[in-house]
């Protein structure tokens, strides 16, 4: 099935503004993402083996992401369908492995064991992964609707 084509970002941004402005928010994110992960390394001895490589995979996911994101926002300046096209497909597998170690980590960290008793983290948790989810997919939708611009008005920095 494939991902609906939008005319408009946000319903008043162009698709290369919106897509430009999502790049940098996205890389934002993975260097949130990053900062995170790397918080409790250095306290590595004294955790459990299996938190310290949640957050060292949290760590590369999300260096791996900010990566391709870069190299979307490289190809919304360069107007290159290409790298557009390289976002997407890198971006989507990081995105999805970021979520299944949020995940393994909400369910079995024990660092989390005390918040996940009570129903207000809980709640605030899922929440936040549901928010993320829809981000990450409009996110997606957006850079493939412009990428399908491009391709399909030949709207590349090539003259032809």
């Amino acid at each position: 099935m494939a991902l609906p084509m939008l005319r408009r970002c946000c319903g008043c941004l162009s698709l290369e503004k919106g897509c430009l402005i999502l790049s940098i928010l996205s890389t934002l994110l993975c260097i949130a993402y990053i900062i995170a992960g790397s918080w409790y390394l250095p306290r590595h001895k004294d955790r459990k083996p299996e938190d310290n490589l949640i957050s060292m995979t949290i760590l590369m996911f999300a260096t791996l992401s900010a990566i391709s994101n870069v190299v979307a926002l490289m190809g919304v300046i360069l107007r290159r369908a290409g790298c557009l096209q390289l976002s997407q497909l890198f971006n989507s597998v990081f995105i999805l492995c970021i979520f299944l170690v949020a995940v393994v980590a909400c369910l079995f960290s024990p660092e989390l064991e005390p918040y996940m008793q009570q129903p207000g983290y809980l709640a605030a948790i899922v929440i936040f992964i549901i928010a993320k989810a829809v981000y990450y997919a409009y996110y997606l939708t957006i850079i493939n609707s412009l990428y399908r611009k491009m391709k399909m008005y030949g709207d590349t920095a090539l003259p032809i």
